[in-house]
């Protein structure tokens, strides 16, 4: 009785996802020591062209890529963020009250959160939100997990319209109303680039369980398109009755996300591309943006 009450006050001040519940079967708690760092630098896009771009990193060292944090259900998350940026910055993680943090430049702040539920749960800077530091790139994935038997990839899926993110650096005002992107990203690649992210590139084998984990961290809506297969909805933060709906074509709205179980039945290289053509294209040509090739043997 005494280790119920001690975890029911670790979940006592964090909202759930409406189509989970929380699950109590487990009470043995796993630490997980999680370090992000603010930082800023140029985003090279897959035409070798660049912009200014924020992302929240492992060390000091910028890299376009997001940190994604993987939890189990029963872990607690000891996070700490610190800012290596020359200005403000918030931190916060959507759907989870309580987390939203100011952080000066040079500055830390520390958290210590359980998850109510299995899901995806995306962090940001919520400063200005939509148009600027999220915007800019800070915003990334906490999946949380049953388990960690099966087969799991992550798409921290973004687009990018590169004056603005000049103007934005500069200070300058933006719009959304006329917003044209003209780069689109899966963990911060391009195809052909994005090939190389073992994170991302659907492999396995025939009969494997295959969980994707999906976050559109970016201002626009995406319709993901599997070729060759269909997939379940194991999560969805938009809407419980999108749970367990078959599909090749899956619809994923702003700062949405979702969880697919793919069980692959035949061998081959297979695409998966937005049916939004121009999220497939980068710089205006394609397929240089948000395409993927997986290979199942």
């Amino acid at each position: 009785m005494r280790q119920l009450a001690i975890l029911f006050l670790l979940h006592f001040q964090i909202s759930t996802f409406s189509n989970f519940q929380i699950n109590f079967s487990t009470l043995s708690a796993s630490t997980v020591n999680t370090t992000l760092y603010i930082n800023r630098g140029n985003f090279i896009t897959v035409q070798k062209t660049s912009f200014p771009y924020l992302a929240f990193n492992g060390n000091e060292i910028f890299k376009p890529q997001n940190i994604v944090i993987n939890l189990t259900t029963d872990d607690v998350l000891n996070l700490t963020v610190i800012n290596n940026d020359s200005v403000v910055h918030n931190f916060a993680i959507k759907e989870i009250d309580g987390t939203t943090k100011t952080i000066n430049p040079s500055d830390t702040v520390s958290f210590s959160l359980t998850f109510p539920a299995p899901g995806i749960y995306i962090y940001y800077d919520n400063i200005g939100f939509p148009k600027y530091h999220s915007y800019m790139g800070l915003s990334g994935m906490v999946c949380v997990k049953n388990s960690t038997d099966e087969k799991s990839f992550y798409w921290n899926i973004k687009e990018h319209q590169a004056i603005y993110n000049k103007l934005i650096s500069q200070g300058g005002f933006v719009s959304m109303n006329v917003y044209e992107p003209d780069y689109f990203t899966i963990n911060g690649w391009s195809h052909p680039d994005l090939q190389y992210d073992k994170t991302a590139v659907v492999t396995g084998k025939v009969g494997d369980t295959i969980h994707i984990f999906i976050a559109n961290t970016g201002q626009s809506n995406h319709s993901i398109h599997f070729h060759g297969f269909h997939c379940r909805v194991l999560f969805s933060s938009e809407d419980k009755n999108h749970l367990n709906r078959i599909k090749d074509t899956f619809s994923i709205k702003n700062m949405q996300s979702m969880i697919l179980e793919l069980i692959p039945d035949k061998v081959g290289k297979y695409s998966v591309h937005d049916h939004n053509l121009v999220a497939v294209s980068g710089g205006g040509i394609h397929p240089n943006g948000m395409f993927v090739i997986m290979e199942i043997k």
